[in-house]
């Protein structure tokens, strides 16, 4: 049986990563749609006379690929599913003053049954987080590279 305070923890360890996993999300979906405006606006630009046809190429290129990304990804979709879960446990935060430590045990374990997946490279990032919040910067995880792009991202 957790101790109370890592019940609290793993609550808000859960909105951190659902959090940053929808705002990784979101700005996937800002940056596609950006790029998909940007390729479809050079492939029209090349309809002008005096246009090298790189533009169109890579015009064309980029509109592909970010099309492709969007379809394939579906990042609004999942970022909302992470904002649902969000919602959902921080509700579970709130109603956690009212129960004891075996309900609240139950509600995470039922809680963590209905999450979207997460970016298992935002693990690391979000218990970080959590850590500088309970402000124990003895017991952090050393990122990868990768990982801090992400932080910065997300």
């Amino acid at each position: 049986m957790k101790e109370r305070y890592q019940l609290i923890g793993e609550i808000r360890y859960a909105i951190r990563l659902t959090q940053r996993t929808a705002r990784l999300y979101r700005r996937v979906q800002t940056a596609g749609i950006f790029l998909s405006i940007l390729g479809g606006s050079a492939t029209m630009v090349s309809l002008a006379d005096g246009m090298p046809n790189w533009v169109a190429s890579s015009g064309g290129i980029i509109l592909a690929i970010a099309g492709a990304m969007l379809i394939a990804v579906r990042p609004a979709d999942k970022a909302a599913q992470n904002e649902s879960d969000v919602k959902r446990y921080q509700s579970l935060s709130a109603r956690a003053v009212n129960m004891n430590d075996a309900e609240l045990e139950q509600a995470i374990e039922d809680a963590h049954n209905g999450d979207a997946p997460e970016i298992e490279s935002l693990r690391d990032v979000a218990y970080n987080d959590i850590a500088l919040e309970f402000n124990r910067p003895d017991v952090l995880v050393p990122l990868s590279p990768v990982q801090k792009i992400l932080r910065t991202l997300a």
